[in-house]
């Protein structure tokens, strides 16, 4: 089993700056394809996009394999290369970690392992691997950079609640 990062993903752990925190906790190893590093690495450098040269550091302090696939046979079902390449890697083996939700929808029509980022960091809490004030502060990281919806914030406060007045 592997995490499997979008670009996306990738972008907002950078971003959000919570991407050494995430590989704390995963207990998989994490892998991206090429379209995704080239996205995220070399258009990001390309078009001077500061968080690129911040990605290429952390993928080679972690040394996060970059496989090459080849997406054009699939490319119509997501139109964006990294989801493809996402899909296509779930399909091998992994759990697609995605903050798109028409890649999301698609990866569990096709009965495929994804998570939105989110979701994992609550997996993470209920798991015991971060505190209910870190998992708080993530979310509002997330929130900062658009990778998860006020909508989704309530649901996990909804379910924080729930699990307080089941201990009560």
């Amino acid at each position: 089993m592997r995490w499997i990062l979008d670009a996306c993903t990738l972008i907002y752990l950078i971003k959000a700056k919570i991407f050494t925190k995430f590989m704390e906790i995963i207990n998989y190893p994490v892998v991206i394809d090429s379209s995704v590093y080239q996205e995220v690495v070399i258009d990001g450098k390309a078009n001077n996009y500061p968080d690129a040269i911040e990605a290429e550091r952390l993928l080679n302090n972690y040394r996060i394999p970059i496989i090459s696939i080849d997406v054009s046979k699939e490319l119509f079902l997501f139109v964006d290369p990294g989801e493809t390449s996402c899909y296509l890697l779930a399909m091998e083996d992994g759990i697609c970690l995605t903050s798109d939700d028409r890649a999301y929808r698609k990866f569990m029509k096709e009965n495929l392992k994804a998570m939105k980022i989110d979701s994992f960091y609550f997996e993470k809490f209920n798991g015991n691997h971060i505190k209910e004030a870190e998992f708080l502060k993530i979310l509002n990281k997330l929130e900062s950079v658009n990778a998860t919806k006020p909508k989704s914030i309530l649901f996990f406060m909804k379910k924080l609640q729930e699990k307080k007045d089941d201990k009560n």
